[in-house]
C-alpha cells in the first residue's frame, strides 16, 4: 500500500547479524574481505580477538574494533508513520499461519516496529517506528498516553454503568484493576467513546465484557492525540515534524 500522500519522510535496533554483513555494512570490506579479516585476527568484539567468520554481532551493543578503530553503522533516518489499520491484519512481522499483517501495508525500505498492538479485529490507529527510545516512552505506563476508542455493543450501553465504567473497575476475568477513564455514550447507547490513559491486553473489550456486553467493533480513533484526517482504511502517512514533537511531549516524563 503506497503512502497516501507521496511525502519524505522526515536504528535503533538489537537484531544480531552475522559479523562478515555488519563489517561490510560499516564500510570496512566486502563480506568476503571481512571473513579474511576475521579468520587473521584483525577484529576484536567486546575487548576479544573473534577468529571464527560465522559469529554474530548485536549492532549498537557490541563493540566491534577493527584496526584500533571502533565501528558504528551509518545512523539510520528515524521515520514516524501513522496507519490507519483496517480489520483482520495483524500486528506484527511475521505470523506463523501466514496471515495478512501490518507491514504488508507499509512499504518502506527502514525496519519499522509498532508502537503498542491492535489485536486483529481491531481497526483504526497504529504507530510504526524504528524510534526505540520514543515507542518505549510512549508505551510506558507513566506516560499515560491519550488513546481514544469507538466501541459499537451488542445491546445499548445504560447511562447508569457509566460511573463504572470510568471510575476504575475491576476485570472480571483477572481481577486486575483498571484506571479511571472518560467514557461517552452515542446513538442511544450503541456506541461509546472511550479514552484510555493505560494499555492493558484487550483492555476496552474486557472492559465492557466485565459489565455484560460485547464489543461487536473496535475502532482506535485517536492517539496521543493523532487522529486519522483522510486517511482511510489500509492507508498511511509520515508524521509531520511537528506531530513527531507533539509524541515527543506526551511521551515525556511526568
Amino acid at each position: 500500500m503506497k503512502n497516501n500522500n507521496g511525502s519524505t519522510p522526515p536504528t535503533d535496533t538489537c537484531t544480531a547479524i552475522r559479523i562478515n554483513k555488519y563489517l561490510a555494512l560499516c564500510g570496512v570490506a566486502s563480506r568476503r574481505a571481512a571473513d579474511r579479516l576475521v579468520e587473521s585476527g584483525q577484529v576484536m568484539v567486546n575487548g576479544r580477538v573473534e577468529t571464527t567468520p560465522g559469529i554474530t554481532i548485536r549492532p549498537g551493543v557490541d563493540e566491534v574494533v577493527v584496526g584500533g578503530t571502533m565501528l558504528a553503522l551509518p545512523e539510520e533516518k528515524k521515520v514516524y508513520i501513522l496507519l490507519n489499520k483496517p480489520r483482520n491484519y495483524i500486528t506484527t512481522n511475521r505470523d506463523e499461519r501466514s496471515r495478512d499483517t501490518v507491514f504488508d501495508l507499509v512499504d518502506v525500505r527502514e525496519r519499522v516496529f509498532p508502537v503498542g498492538r491492535l489485536d486483529r479485529k481491531t481497526t483504526g490507529l497504529l504507530l510504526l517506528t524504528n524510534d526505540g527510545k520514543l515507542a518505549h516512552r510512549l508505551m510506558h505506563p507513566s506516560s499515560g498516553v491519550d488513546k481514544e476508542y469507538l466501541a459499537e455493543l451488542d445491546t445499548p450501553f445504560s447511562a447508569r454503568q457509566l460511573s463504572l465504567l470510568t471510575g476504575g473497575m475491576r476485570l472480571k476475568d483477572t481481577g486486575e484493576k483498571t484506571s479511571p477513564c472518560t467514557a461517552k455514550i452515542l446513538q442511544g447507547g450503541l456506541q461509546v467513546l472511550l479514552t484510555l490513559h493505560e494499555g492493558k491486553n484487550h483492555q476496552v473489550r474486557r472492559m465492557f465484557r466485565s459489565l455484560g456486553y460485547e464489543v461487536k467493533k473496535l475502532d482506535r480513533t485517536a492517539y496521543a492525540g493523532l487522529r486519522a484526517g483522510r486517511l482511510r482504511r489500509g492507508e498511511w502517512r509520515y508524521l509531520t515534524a511537528g506531530e513527531v514533537e507533539q509524541l515527543r511531549q506526551a511521551g515525556a516524563p511526568p
